[in-house]
């Protein structure tokens, strides 16, 4: 720990630096994003699984064909820089709920466990450490399809539960309310909340808004002041906090360039972090030490991720 304390200088975090969600694609900038991201100090992706929405799959082998791809990306950024990469594969509820138009519910729900259960191959042979996005679409559809989406959320995770692998959800923001429910959602299907993260989450960390799950933040403009303000201090000198990693979700998408946020984001926020959480109380900052501030940013960026997909090989 001699070492860890050292690593926030009161200007700088000078240790790992992860995105905890963050999407590369062949026909965007995908190496260059990946060596932005490693020049602004960057170590670790998780690098998630990003659907075809404009083409997208009718049967599995197209499922095996896109997954393949994501994880020689991973290996390519493996391969030219020093980032440590890891991958999260799934199917998009988005995709699904756009599939019932072209396919027909059972079809496309068909489909959808079909594309969880090759991802979970994937996860025991170690070529990824999570499933995802899962979840349910994050704008208003029917009745019907919203408890479609709930029960095949609901059937994932049993299958997940079984392997014990991580999920990361993508959900609709309705404040602390979507955490109830899929915190209500993982006990019906006996699912570990420890390992059900919640992507593209507010900032509001504190553990009697998320449900206790863990976050990955969407780290925009107001997050670093909200994360101040809402880390539970007790739980996090007690180890108890749930986990609270910082995310990008950057699409890699040609027509929306540097959406959502840019590859180099993080180890902007997180120097923003650092530098608020030491400025004085009566000049609107939180008063803690360099020692406080390293370990707390030591969590976010090393520790967290190990507990959710383990260390990097």
């Amino acid at each position: 720990m001699k070492d860890i304390i050292h690593l926030w200088d009161g200007e700088k975090w000078n240790g790992p630096i992860t995105d905890g969600h963050l999407h590369l694609d062949r026909k965007g900038r995908c190496l260059n994003a990946a060596l932005d991201f490693e020049s602004s100090g960057g170590t670790r992706l998780i690098l998630v699984h990003k659907p075809n929405f404009s083409k997208l799959p009718e049967n599995i082998d197209h499922i095996s064909t896109a997954y393949l791809d994501t994880i020689s990306i991973a290996n390519e950024v493996r391969a030219s820089t020093n980032i440590q990469v890891q991958v999260i594969l799934g199917p998009h509820p988005v995709a699904w709920s756009h599939q019932i138009e072209s396919l027909g519910e059972k079809r496309a729900t068909e489909l959808h466990i079909q594309s969880v259960d090759l991802a979970l191959k994937y996860f025991e042979s170690g070529d990824c450490v999570g499933i995802g996005e899962i979840g349910r679409p994050h704008f208003p559809v029917s009745p019907e399809v919203w408890v479609s989406a709930n029960n095949m959320l609901r059937d994932i995770l049993k299958r997940c539960s079984k392997k014990n692998v991580p999920v990361q959800f993508h959900v609709e923001d309705k404040g602390s309310s979507t955490y109830q429910e899929l915190s209500q959602i993982c006990s019906e299907a006996n699912y570990p909340k420890s390992i059900a993260l919640r992507h593209y989450a507010p900032a509001d960390v504190s553990p009697s808004f998320t449900s206790k799950l863990p976050v990955t933040v969407s780290m925009g403009r107001g997050s670093v002041q909200k994360i101040a303000s809402t880390i539970d201090v007790n739980l996090l000198s007690k180890g108890d906090h749930p986990p609270v990693l910082m995310e990008t979700d950057y699409l890699d998408d040609p027509k929306r360039p540097g959406a959502v946020l840019g590859p180099r984001t993080i180890a902007k926020r997180t120097n923003e972090l650092g530098k608020l959480l030491q400025m004085p109380e009566d000049e609107g900052g939180k008063g803690w030490k360099h020692e406080e501030i390293s370990k707390f940013l030591w969590k976010i960026h090393h520790v967290w991720p190990n507990m959710l997909y383990g260390e990097c090989r």
